[in-house]
Parts: structure tokens; C-alpha cells; sequence
């Protein structure tokens, strides 16, 4: 055989032919190896998603014990944190500038401290907490208030209230020395008296006060109690009679009156002055009286 026409041998460099069959297979594996692969990153992507919803609902559901921490979200917990560092920080800064706020106005500031001790204890009276108000009254007196007759008359008023008669009238006396001829210093202390039964030492102080204010007719009611009490009956007629005259419509006057002329006596007097007590009694719905 010549040699151009001899036939190349598969070893000489001459590329085999593929097999169409074959092209085929390989395309198919190729195929499957790709769906595998991206069912697995759906399936990875799935998982991460139920892990997610899973921890949120665990962020979500009530503590079971206290002692259990919640696991929730890191991101979520760490914001919270944050949020709460903040708000207590914030809530602190503001008690702790209205605490320097108020030592400046109620600590620092002497006459402010004053102004809201008196405050505090004419409030704490006008409730009829006649202890704490007198706490008030007597810080006030304890801090540069010693001397201010309005403090001492208060204290000397939550002394009667409480029945402590004896004690209120240390107080009147320093608030009379300290602010004389003030009518409500001076009716107060002499009413203090009569409960003291020291009729004459109220009457002191009931003519200065009647030379302050001629026309009030519990005045002179008092007066007539303590002129009877010194068997000064005829005065007494006078003064329970100049009451009458200026209130007439007050039935406490008529009684007193009455009692009088029953103690000497002028049963016919007295029981006139009880009738016109009763009516205005029944006019009024209940008996009124002094003060």
C-alpha cells in the first residue's frame, strides 16, 4: 500500500469522534448537579427563616420564670437596653436637678424655707392636723420666725385646739408683747383666759379689744360672763344687755341673760328671756352662740 494512502492509527494525533449519546449524559448530570445545588440553598434559606420566626416568637411569649432570660433578636435586646440606659439616665438628671432646684429655693434660700414652713402649717390647721401644723409653726420659730408675733399666734391657736390652754397662753403673751393692740390677738387670748377661769386677766384684754371694736356684741358678752363669775351682777345685766342690743337675734345672749336673773332669783325675768332664746332657737333650726 503506497504511503499516501495508508490509513492514520488512532495513537498519531487524530481527535476520535465523540459519540452523540454521550454528549447527552454529560448535559443531563450537569442538569441534576444544578437542581441539587439550588435545593440545597432553598432548603438552607428555609431553615434560616424558620429559626428566625422561631426566635421572635420566643422574644414575644411571656416570661415563664423570672429567673429564665428570654433569648430574643440580638440586635432588638441591644436597642432596648439602650433605650432603658437612656430613659433612667434622663429620669435621673430631672430628680436630680429638681432636688438642687428645691434645696435652692427651700434649703439655701432662709425666707422661701419660712414662707413654705407657714405655708404648710396654716394648710395642715385649716384640715384640723393641729400636731403637724404645729410642727410647721414651731420649724418657722426655730428658723429666725422667734420673734414674729403672726408665727407665735398661730402656734398659741394649735395649743387651744388641742385643749392646751396652760401652754397657749405663753405664746399670746410673747405675740401681744411683740404686736400690741392686734384685735385678733387680743380676743383670741382673753377667750384663752376664760377657759382658764382667769376672769380677771380676760377682762384686760377684752377692753382693749372693745376700744378697738365698740360694736361686736360677743364682746361684751364675754365680759358679762366675767363680771357675773366676779359677782358684779348689775354690771353684767348691762354688758349680756349691750350684746343683745347689737345682735338681738342671737338666743346664746337671751340664755346667759336668763341664767342671770334665774341665779338672783327674777324667775318672772328669766323665763322671758328663755322664750325669746327657744324662738329664735326654732327660727334658726339649732342654737347659735358666740364665738
Amino acid at each position: 500500500m503506497p504511503p499516501s494512502l495508508a490509513l492514520p492509527t488512532v495513537g498519531e494525533g487524530i481527535m476520535k469522534k465523540e459519540d452523540p449519546m454521550d454528549e447527552l449524559k454529560k448535559s443531563k448530570k450537569v442538569q441534576v448537579a444544578e437542581e441539587l445545588e439550588i435545593n440545597s440553598d432553598v432548603q438552607t434559606i428555609q431553615e434560616t427563616e424558620v429559626e428566625e420566626t422561631a426566635e421572635i416568637h420566643k422574644a414575644k411569649k411571656p416570661h415563664s420564670h423570672k429567673h429564665k432570660e428570654v433569648k430574643s433578636l440580638p440586635n432588638i435586646s441591644q436597642k432596648f437596653r439602650k433605650v432603658t440606659h437612656r430613659t433612667l439616665s434622663t429620669t435621673e438628671r430631672i430628680i436630680k436637678s429638681l432636688s438642687n432646684a428645691y434645696e435652692h429655693i427651700f434649703v439655701d434660700d432662709g425666707s422661701s424655707n419660712l414662707l413654705f414652713e407657714k405655708d404648710m402649717g396654716l394648710k395642715e390647721f385649716s384640715k384640723g392636723n393641729y400636731k403637724l401644723a404645729l410642727q410647721h409653726f414651731e420649724s418657722c420659730s426655730q428658723n429666725g420666725e422667734a420673734n414674729d408675733a403672726d408665727t407665735l399666734y398661730m402656734m398659741a391657736i394649735c395649743f387651744v385646739s388641742q385643749e392646751q390652754h396652760k401652754k397657749a397662753t405663753e405664746y399670746f403673751y410673747r405675740a401681744d408683747e411683740l404686736k400690741p393692740n392686734d384685735y385678733d390677738i387680743l380676743t383670741s387670748f382673753s377667750r384663752c383666759l376664760l377657759a382658764l377661769e382667769r376672769y380677771d386677766d380676760a377682762m384686760i384684754y377684752l377692753k382693749k379689744a372693745l376700744a378697738i371694736n365698740p360694736d361686736e356684741a360677743d364682746l361684751y358678752y364675754h365680759c358679762a360672763n366675767c363680771l357675773e363669775k366676779n359677782d358684779e351682777i348689775e354690771e353684767a345685766k348691762k354688758m349680756y344687755k349691750k350684746a343683745i342690743d347689737l345682735d338681738p337675734r342671737e338666743p346664746v345672749y337671751y340664755h346667759a341673760l336668763g341664767f342671770l336673773y334665774e341665779n338672783i332669783g327674777d324667775h318672772k325675768d328669766a323665763i322671758v328671756c328663755f322664750k325669746k332664746a327657744m324662738d329664735l332657737e326654732r327660727q334658726r333650726g339649732g342654737i347659735g352662740g358666740g364665738y
